[in-house]
């Protein structure tokens, strides 16, 4: 995918992402993607809630731990995206930005966003597995295998556009 078509598919999610060409908007698009996907797991949280909230309403208590340690993994992850440092030295210095950082760039991004999809959609499937509790374990396994990829993802991020 070319660096154009990132970029429009970036601003379809982030409304109000200018790029990351402009070196003025670098830290401001670089703080609203983070921010969106802290937002889109703390959504995720919530609804995790409301399952938990459900099955509590039933006496079905067993679950519980397994989605309270997701919930906290995903608090943890979402202050992670949330409040990581405002740019990186390596990409926000200002000197020209190379056109190979901003296209791994924008594919971690993207990336990033397809993987709290993937999450999303889990989370939604645990609503409709409230009767099953050995669909709702497994779900809660592989929700815990997704937060670890997104988070492997994030830091690989990090570390390729700090990378002179």
């Amino acid at each position: 995918m070319g660096l154009a078509q990132q970029l429009k598919r970036l601003a379809r999610m982030v409304p109000g992402v200018a790029g990351y060409q402009d070196m003025e908007a670098l830290r401001d698009t670089d703080r609203m993607v983070r921010i969106r996907l802290a937002a889109d797991l703390r959504e995720c949280e919530r609804d995790i809630e409301g399952v938990k909230r459900r099955l509590m309403e039933k006496k079905d208590l067993a679950l519980l731990p397994g989605l309270d340690y997701l919930t906290a993994k995903m608090e943890k992850l979402s202050n992670v995206l949330r409040y990581a440092g405002q740019g990186y030295r390596g990409l926000f210095d200002p000197y020209p930005v190379d056109q190979e950082k901003l296209e791994q760039l924008y594919a971690f991004d993207l990336r990033l966003f397809d993987e709290v999809h993937a999450i999303q959609e889990k989370v939604g499937a645990l609503e409709e597995k409230s009767a099953d509790p050995s669909a709702i374990k497994e779900t809660i396994h592989h929700l815990d295998e997704d937060l670890d990829q997104l988070e492997r993802v994030f830091s690989t991020r990090c570390n390729v556009i700090t990378i002179h």
